[in-house]
């Protein structure tokens, strides 16, 4: 994770729950490519994840931060409190982050270096929860490896590689909790459904009912009413 500037459901950057976060509110996401901010803007004028967003889209905060070189799963939403409760474990239950990494070794799938993947790794004094590990892929001169995690750390993934001597090659978030990127393609957006906002509910908020849900119009005519 990364720190940048835009509107955004950053932990910390939150304001306290209103009645307002019980209005209808929108749900998108995002593949988000690589070599893009995820912010609203950037003062080097890099690329951000606003400029692959749908025009007849609505410019809606995002939630969390991939970093520049990573890429994969980011949602959008104006949903304060389901935004919250993914973030900071501390204020819903704990939300599953699963990434895809490749990295530049050629692995055995019993290499002991992907189960240390696993174990607690100090960061700024504070160890981080056990992830889960598992070989998925031998390329010609790369592995694809799966990681899954409870925390949010900045750049918590890339460290664990490093920690495990794995040089990152690729580094995508393939689901948050129930929500999997799926096939989106890379630099697509599409809306979330009902049932998918239901279930990040039951996962993040369980017992806790979902505002009034507004779909985002995706239809051919709303593109071709904002092209």
């Amino acid at each position: 994770m990364v720190r940048g500037g835009g509107p955004s459901l950053v932990l910390g950057d939150c304001p306290a729950p209103t009645s307002a976060d019980r209005a209808a509110v929108q749900y998108f996401v995002l593949n988000k490519p690589p070599r893009t901010i995820t912010g609203r803007s950037d003062p080097h004028d890099r690329p951000t994840v606003y400029d692959h967003v749908p025009s007849h889209f609505p410019p809606l905060p995002h939630v969390g931060r991939l970093d520049w070189a990573s890429e994969g799963l980011l949602l959008f939403t104006d949903d304060g409190r389901l935004g919250r409760a993914l973030l900071d474990k501390t204020t819903g239950a704990v939300v599953e982050k699963v990434y895809r990494v490749k990295v530049r070794d050629r692995l055995d799938p019993q290499d002991p270096r992907i189960a240390l993947l696993q174990e607690p790794l100090d960061m700024q004094g504070t160890p981080t929860s056990p992830a889960r590990a598992r070989f998925l892929e031998l390329r010609t001169r790369a592995t694809w490896l799966e990681l899954v995690i409870t925390e949010g750390r900045h750049h918590q993934v890339r460290h664990l590689c490093a920690r495990s001597g794995f040089p990152v090659l690729k580094l995508r978030r393939q689901a948050l909790g129930p929500l999997d990127l799926g096939d989106l393609k890379l630099r697509w957006s599409r809306p979330l459904l009902q049932e998918e906002v239901q279930a990040l509910y039951a996962a993040a908020l369980p017992g806790e009912a979902p505002p009034p849900f507004e779909p985002i119009d995706d239809s051919a005519a709303a593109r071709a009413a904002r092209s």
